[in-house]
């Protein structure tokens, strides 16, 4: 085991807490907002789920990174986990979610293009189209959803309902885990070439990150939108779904832009009251902000050095 190595996951620990606490607080906040689960109860069972997840269906996103070349390590990959840590602290400091894989992705690219790798145009294409489609899919599927939801609701007993959306609420926290696993955490364990052992050290940060999140579930969940259980639900419901579809294709993509397009979508279907149309207006563009952000960080960084320090 090199000092690099061990550098290396120290980086990446850090960096999946970071994410617990930014990412966990998209799926936590609603649900928190609604008053369905408290933080402590989410973050074990996201914990649990990123588990499973990346162990179960890992392989799918695990392998675009093998694909492209581009399995970093060394001082590449030192470089790029320490501008994902900065991206990470930043956002979460000012209350925004950011997508790990757009600017992992984004930094990842600008690796390849430096150290000369040739990079695929089919799946990049097909990755970079996906992700701008994915959020509109999202908010499409979840508005049809909600709304025959809703209207099957009024056949049952408020008290069922309320019942059943608790129930539906600690499943729903598994399954948003389950597929991030499967997605983001599973392309982390391709792309740097690691084993399952470092898996449970990862799960652990996330877990306890998760933990952390009630100052940004707040921000996501009462001061953006407030759709009530149901709405909540059916949101994370839909946009979890498109991410899982998105596994299945191998492409990492985004949870923040799913869920997020998938509770705009509720909004579509009811017109809840937004609370903040501003921050709604920066969590969007954030979306855009996280690729080139990382790519143009790491490039800016990662391409003297590598002049100057001859690695």
């Amino acid at each position: 085991m090199t000092l690099d190595f061990i550098i290396e996951i120290i980086l990446l620990v850090l960096l999946i807490y970071l994410f617990g606490l930014n990412n966990g607080s998209v799926f936590e906040g609603g649900l928190a907002g609604s008053g369905l689960y408290n933080y402590a109860s989410a973050a074990i069972i996201v914990g649990v789920g990123i588990f499973l997840g990346t162990l179960i269906q890992g392989r799918y996103t695990g392998t675009f990174a093998e694909e492209m070349g581009g399995v970093l390590s060394g001082n590449a990959a030192i470089i790029l986990l320490l501008v994902q840590l900065a991206l990470f602290l930043a956002f979460t400091f000012i209350n925004l979610p950011l997508s790990i894989t757009q600017s992992l992705v984004g930094g990842w690219l600008s690796v390849l293009l430096i150290l000369g790798i040739i990079i695929k145009p089919g799946p990049m294409d097909s990755l970079f189209f996906w992700w701008v489609v994915s959020p509109f899919i999202s908010m499409a599927f979840t508005a049809v959803f909600y709304k025959a939801v809703r209207r099957l609701s009024f056949h049952f007993p408020i008290s069922s309902v309320s019942y059943t959306s608790r129930i539906s609420a600690l499943v729903l926290v598994f399954y948003t885990s389950f597929v991030l696993g499967a997605n983001n955490v599973g392309f982390i364990m391709g792309a740097f070439g690691l084993n399952y052992f470092i898996l449970i050290l990862l799960a652990i940060a996330a877990s306890i990150g998760a933990l952390g999140a009630s100052r940004m579930s707040k921000a996501i969940g009462e001061d953006l939108i407030v759709a009530g259980p149901l709405g909540i639900t059916s949101a994370l419901l839909g946009g979890t779904t498109v991410l899982l579809f998105l596994t299945y294709l191998g492409l990492p993509a985004s949870l923040t832009t799913t869920i997020l397009g998938a509770l705009i979508g509720v909004g579509i279907a009811s017109k809840p009251r937004l609370f903040n149309k501003r921050y709604l207006v920066l969590v969007v563009l954030s979306w855009i902000m996280a690729f080139v952000m990382g790519f143009a960080i790491v490039y800016g960084i990662f391409a003297p050095l590598r002049v100057l320090l001859h690695f």
